[in-house]
C-alpha cells in the first residue's frame, strides 16, 4: 500500500472550495466502552434524522472506534452499531478456551480473535473499502514494517490500493489490541496491531488530513472536529504498588496508559490549534462508575448499564450545546474518489 504515512506528500487533488468547511468525526479506541461512543452515535443520529456519514466529510476511528467509523460509512443505522456492542460484547470478549483464561496475557492473547471476526462478518459481510460512500481514516500499526499504517478510501490519486481491503480486515486489524486480541495478518500486506498504539484518538489525523491531502485552508471555521470519547480512565498508579516493574506488573496497564496519554494530549493540542472549532463528547466515571468499566475488556449488566446511561446523557448534552449546532447543519459534500467502484 502506498497509502499510508500520515506525511506522505498529497497527490493532484482538487483544492477544498473556499467558503466551504470541512467536518471531521474522530471517534476514539477504548475495548468495550465503545458502547458509550456507540450510544452518542445512536441519539446524535436519530435526533439529526439523517445518517451520521452524510454529516461529515471525514471518519476517523481507531480499533472500537474504527469499528463505528466502518459501520457509518457504510450507512449502517448507529442503532444497530450500537446492538453490536450491547448484544454481543460477550461474544467480542470470549476467550473461548481452558488455554486462554489460563494463559491470558501471559504467554497468548486474553481472547481468540473469533468472536470479533463473526461479529464483524455477520455485520459487514463481504463490503471492502472501496465500497464505502464516504471518506474514512482508520488507524493501525504494521507491526512487520513497525510503523503506523493508516486505511482510506480512495480519496487522492496515490490511495490505489486500500480499496480491495474488506471491512472485516480493516476492523481486525485497528483493533489487535496488544494482550488482548492476536495481532492480525492481511495477505502480504503485514501483521497489524491495535490503532491505539499510534493514535488512540485519531481527531489529529483527520486534521492533517484534510490540510495537506484534500488542501483544506487553514483558519476559523474551515475545518471542524468533532471527537467522541469513551470514557477512557486515565491509567494510574497505585500508591503501594511499588516503582521497580517488570512484564508481570505492567500486564496489559502498559496498553491502558499509552491510550490514555495519547487521549489527554491530542485533546489539549486540537483544542489549542482549533479552538471553538473543536467539540469533544466525553466523561469521566464517578469512582464507583470506574469499578464497572475499569477493564477494556469488562463485559457485565453493570458496565452495559454505566455506558448506555452515560452515553446518553452526553448525547443529550452535546445536542442542547451550542458548539454543536454547526454539525447540526452541515451536509458533507459528495466525496470524490480516485479508484474503486465508486470511482468518480
Amino acid at each position: 500500500m502506498n497509502t499510508k504515512e500520515v506525511a506522505e506528500v498529497p497527490g493532484p487533488v482538487v483544492p477544498w472550495p473556499t467558503g466551504k468547511p470541512f467536518h471531521i468525526l474522530a471517534l476514539s479506541g477504548g475495548g468495550f466502552r465503545g458502547l458509550y461512543t456507540a450510544t452518542v452515535l445512536k441519539h446524535l443520529e436519530a435526533q439529526l434524522g439523517a445518517p451520521l456519514a452524510s454529516k461529515f466529510d471525514l471518519i476517523c476511528g481507531t480499533s472500537a472506534g474504527g469499528l463505528l467509523a466502518l459501520g457509518l460509512a457504510a450507512e449502517i443505522p448507529a442503532a444497530d452499531l450500537q446492538a453490536m456492542f450491547q448484544e454481543h460484547g460477550g461474544r467480542i470478549f470470549n476467550s473461548r478456551s481452558g488455554l486462554r483464561r489460563l494463559l491470558g496475557g501471559l504467554r497468548m492473547a486474553k481472547h481468540s480473535a473469533d468472536g470479533l471476526r463473526a461479529v464483524l462478518q455477520e455485520k459487514f459481510g463481504e463490503l471492502t473499502i472501496g465500497n464505502l460512500k464516504h471518506r474514512v481514516l482508520i488507524p493501525t500499526v504494521n507491526y512487520s514494517k513497525g510503523s503506523g499504517q493508516f486505511f482510506k478510501t480512495p480519496h487522492a490519486p496515490q490511495f490505489s490500493q486500500d480499496h480491495v481491503q474488506t471491512l472485516v480486515d480493516a476492523g481486525l486489524a485497528t483493533a489487535a489490541a496488544p494482550t488482548y486480541f492476536p495481532l492480525h495478518q492481511i495477505g502480504e500486506e503485514g501483521v497489524f496491531a491495535d490503532g491505539g498504539l499510534v493514535g488512540n484518538s485519531p481527531g489529529l489525523f483527520g486534521l492533517h488530513e484534510a490540510h495537506y491531502v484534500l488542501q483544506v485552508p487553514h483558519g476559523p471555521g474551515c475545518a471542524r472536529v468533532l471527537a467522541i470519547g469513551t470514557m477512557t480512565l486515565g491509567a494510574t498508579k497505585r500508591g503501594a504498588s511499588g516503582l521497580d516493574w517488570g512484564i508481570l506488573n505492567w500486564g496489559a496497564s502498559l496498553f491502558d496508559l499509552v491510550i490514555s496519554a495519547q487521549e489527554q494530549s491530542v485533546d489539549s493540542m486540537l483544542k489549542h490549534l482549533l479552538a471553538n472549532d473543536y467539540v469533544r463528547i466525553d466523561d469521566l466515571a464517578t469512582p464507583d462508575q470506574s469499578r464497572d468499566i475499569a477493564k477494556l475488556d469488562l463485559v457485565t449488566p453493570q458496565a452495559i448499564e454505566v455506558l448506555t446511561t452515560r452515553g446518553t446523557q452526553a448525547a443529550r448534552r452535546a445536542l442542547g450545546d451550542p458548539g454543536f449546532d454547526p454539525f447540526r447543519r452541515h451536509v458533507a459534500a459528495t466525496p470524490v474518489f480516485f479508484h474503486g467502484p465508486n470511482k468518480t
